[in-house]
């Protein structure tokens, strides 16, 4: 039981980062659209770019 523990904080370490990630940037862009609509739908496709170009230049990292 304690096996299945650790492995699961373990999985559980790994995914951390990334959900705070999309915490993040969810809530920028609804602070922006809560400004003005349009500029939250803006400020998320530019997030969403960014983290595209940053995953492919790390997949193609040796």
């Amino acid at each position: 039981m304690t096996t299945l523990l650790t492995r699961c904080s373990a999985a559980a370490a790994r995914h951390v980062p990334d959900v705070l990630g999309v915490c993040g940037a969810s809530a920028i862009a609804y602070g922006a659209s809560l400004i003005y609509v349009p500029a939250g739908w803006i400020v998320g496709g530019a997030i969403a770019l960014a983290v595209a170009v940053l995953s492919a230049r790390k997949a193609d990292a040796p």
